[in-house]
Order: structure tokens, then C-alpha cells, then sequence
């Protein structure tokens, strides 16, 4: 946990904890938890995790628990601005990993990779490579492996011992993954970070960046991956309207 020193306040959306703060304080803190070999769990929260673990109470259990919980969405920073708090920063977790991987480099801090398809892995490790040749990477591992693999992973993982461990299996798995890990693993900070590895592999393109200022990436996504209409919809609307009409479930800490 989290020493008393280094908690940042929090605010609660729909009943899970979100932290009011910025990029370079988030990273700051997790680089402090990685110096001092504390793992901790990262959540990047938006209104579909939320829909999601208001299903499973697992699920939910695990968001509530989470060491650091940052706001990922447009619709998440609403809710915050809502309440009257404006100090609270959007932190896309593509970008708050890459941050990441940037310190880690600098610091000589290892990382881990676990996630993707094996294509994306592979050419994940070239282009993460490219961008920071001396950034230590200890683990790789795809995401394409069933349940009877696992004990094999988990102790390759072990040995490599990462100070930080991006896991990319998708929501809620790789949530799932991460609280499973979390006491064998527990000098490893570990972030799920989605599909995050495709676009580092460069294997899809991420939105331009007038649709990321403008808050409008998810739409980005949604028109060039219909496929996600049916996970998006009708979660992103009623999430807007829960921000209106159920007003004393979102409070401060």
C-alpha cells in the first residue's frame, strides 16, 4: 500500500475511487514505488471498466483496491468536473505508459511485456527498441496462452524480476491477471494497458491528435473499429447520464 506521504486525494465515481492529479505526479509516484521495490496496481478507469465491474463484483473489488486509479476518458473527467474539481488531469494510460517506459530508461529501471498477439510481440520488442535502446527489457511474453501455460510464465516472470510490468490482455483480464500476480509479484508495479501494445508495434494506428484534444478518440476508434459499437453502446450514454441524474454517487474522498 501506498505510504501516507504519497496518496493524492481522491474522488469516487459511481462507487470506485478515481485520483485527482497529474501526469508527471502519477509518474513520480510510481517511479517512488519502483525505487523502493513496492509493487503496486495501476488502473486506468473509464465508463467501460466501470459498466463492467458494476456486473462483477470481482472486478469491482479489485478497482476499489487498486493502488493507483487514473481517469482514462473523456466521460471519467466529466464526472470529476462535476463535482467542481477542475486540478484533475485526463491521463490517457498509452501515454502515462510510454512516460513510463521513458524514466525507466533513464533510471535503469527493468520492464516487462506480456500481451498482444505473437506478431505484435515480436515487433513490439523492435520498435519499443528503436525508440529507447537502453531501456532493460527483462520479460516478453504474447497474450495468446491458455490456462495450463500460466505456472511457465508465472515463473519466467519471477525470474526476471521486472520493476514494472506492462500487461496488455485486455479489460477486465488483464486486471484480473495483475491482482492475481500481485502477491507473487510483489516488488513488480504492474499497469494494464489494453490494446496499447498494437499501436506501440505500430500494427494500428492510433487517432490523430485532433481527435485526442478534442476528447473525441473513442469516436476515432469506434468509426474505424465497428466492432466496438456494441461494447461502447449503450455504456458511453448511460454513463452520461448517470453523471446527471445520480448525483450522490459521485463525491469526494
Amino acid at each position: 500500500m501506498l505510504s501516507q506521504t504519497e496518496k493524492i486525494k481522491r474522488t469516487g465515481i459511481f462507487g470506485y475511487p478515481v485520483d485527482i492529479t497529474t501526469r508527471e505526479q502519477a509518474v513520480d509516484l510510481v517511479l517512488q514505488q519502483i525505487q523502493n521495490r513496492q509493487g503496486i496496481q495501476i488502473v486506468t478507469i473509464n465508463p467501460e471498466i466501470i459498466a463492467a465491474a458494476d456486473k462483477n463484483p470481482e472486478l469491482a473489488k479489485i478497482l476499489r483496491e487498486a493502488e493507483l486509479v487514473i481517469p482514462d476518458s473523456t466521460g471519467v473527467m466529466l464526472a470529476i468536473k462535476s463535482l467542481g474539481v477542475y486540478r484533475a488531469e485526463k491521463i490517457p494510460g498509452i501515454e502515462f505508459s510510454w512516460e513510463l517506459m521513458k524514466k525507466c530508461e533513464q533510471k535503469g529501471f527493468s520492464v516487462g511485456f506480456l500481451g498482444g498477439s505473437p506478431d505484435t510481440a515480436d515487433s513490439l520488442n523492435i520498435e519499443v527498441h528503436k525508440q529507447f535502446s537502453a531501456l532493460n527489457v527483462v520479460f516478453s511474453h504474447h497474450g495468446y496462452f491458455n490456462e495450463s501455460e500460466l505456472p511457465i510464465i508465472r515463473q519466467e516472470l519471477l525470474r526476471a524480476d521486472p520493476h514494472l510490468l506492462f500487461v496488455a490482455l485486455g479489460s477486465p483480464k488483464q486486471e484480473f491477471f495483475i491482482k492475481q500476480h500481485k502477491n507473487i509479484l510483489h516488488k513488480t508495479s504492474m499497469i494494464g494497458v489494453g490494446g496499447s501494445f498494437d499501436i506501440w508495434a505500430k500494427k494500428v494506428k492510433r487517432a490523430p491528435v485532433i481527435f485526442r484534444i478534442s476528447g473525441l478518440e473513442w469516436f476515432y476508434r469506434l468509426i474505424t473499429q465497428p466492432s466496438r459499437f456494441t461494447r461502447m453502446f449503450p455504456v458511453l450514454p448511460l454513463f452520461f447520464f448517470r453523471i446527471l441524474f445520480d448525483r450522490q454517487n459521485l463525491r469526494l474522498y
